[in-house]
């Protein structure tokens, strides 16, 4: 009878020595993800931080049956930014203002203007687009065309707004 409380005592303490290990190797692992997403957050903090975007030289033209906004987009800012997929824009034409969600389409060519149907929008050309071609780096500008589906005959008061991915954004108000 001794030796049986000898052998559930030894069990009892392997036991605990298990759950301690558990606790310490998921306490560990714990500390160790924290740690990288903290390290990521930062760089994705410092990023933001130096990207910066400005609207200029907005125009309002025509197409047969639609309306296209024109403007530069400038990379102000220190970070190349090249996932256009995830560069949202928003329009917001007079006399409500709701602002419209635009995706991108794409290299726009020649004349094209987009598909104001589908409610897209393009790029012309980046200059001068020679450190990473296709992507906006640093001091370059991009040619935007927005294609809105209604014709208005008299160019309407609006606002555009660009958010680039990491989340830093700019608008225009037309004057």
């Amino acid at each position: 009878m001794a030796g049986a409380i000898i052998v559930a005592s030894a069990i009892g303490v392997l036991l605990l020595v298990l759950a301690g290990y558990v606790l310490v190797s998921g306490t560990l692992a714990s500390a160790d993800s924290i740690g990288s997403a903290q390290k990521d957050m930062a760089l994705e903090k410092d990023e933001q931080v130096h990207t910066a975007i400005q609207i200029s030289n907005a125009g309002w033209g025509h197409s047969p049956g639609l309306d296209i906004l024109l403007f530069d987009l400038k990379n102000i800012g220190n970070v190349p930014i090249g996932d256009f997929n995830h560069t949202d824009m928003y329009l917001s034409l007079e006399p409500d203002y709701v602002p419209v969600y635009y995706s991108f389409n794409g290299v726009l060519s020649g004349g094209s203007t987009g598909d104001g149907a589908l409610k897209t929008w393009g790029y012309m050309t980046i200059t001068p687009d020679t450190t990473h071609p296709s992507m906006l780096d640093p001091g370059e500008t991009m040619a935007v065309s927005i294609t809105y589906s209604n014709f208005h005959p008299q160019p309407p008061h609006y606002v555009v707004n660009v958010t680039t991915p990491n989340g830093v954004t700019n608008g225009s108000v037309s004057s």
